[in-house]
């Protein structure tokens, strides 16, 4: 392996950043047990009401948190080895950084509540950030 990529970034900051993503992803985790319920407490709180127990809608959602609770627990596998999985780390960050935008042109074409629509773009774009500058900034031991 390249010594100069081993030696890049804040291992311990990488770790930190992966594991609260991961954290946050593992809400999700609820609704691939009991979708339509998850569905409808999160319609409401949007203030779209009470939605129809539509069979595509559950299963879209079910199978929308058993990738999010996939990612967590991915995220969480490559925290604990940075040095192995930097290539995919640094991947992750740039992916979160380009959904950002995605996010936003998403929930704005659907019609979603503008605090939703910051909420996803903004965490998204973040989370990349954050990724990023924890595999890019070195310390200043690192640099002598």
């Amino acid at each position: 392996m390249n010594s100069c990529l081993s030696t890049r970034g804040h291992p311990r900051l990488q770790r930190l950043v992966l594991r609260a993503i991961a954290l946050v992803s593992f809400i999700a985790l609820p609704a691939i047990v009991i979708p339509q319920l998850a569905v409808e407490k999160f319609s409401v709180l949007l203030g779209f009401g009470k939605p129809p127990p539509l069979p595509l809608l559950i299963y879209m959602t079910a199978g929308a948190a058993c990738v999010y609770v996939g990612q967590g627990f991915l995220l969480w596998l490559m925290s604990g080895d940075v040095m192995r999985y930097r290539p995919l780390i640094v991947f992750c960050g740039w992916a979160y950084l380009a959904f950002g935008p995605l996010f936003l042109w998403i929930g704005l074409h659907a019609g979603m509540p503008t605090f939703q629509v910051v909420a996803d773009s903004l965490s998204c774009a973040v989370a990349g950030a954050a990724l990023l500058i924890s595999c890019f900034w070195r310390s200043k031991a690192q640099a002598v």
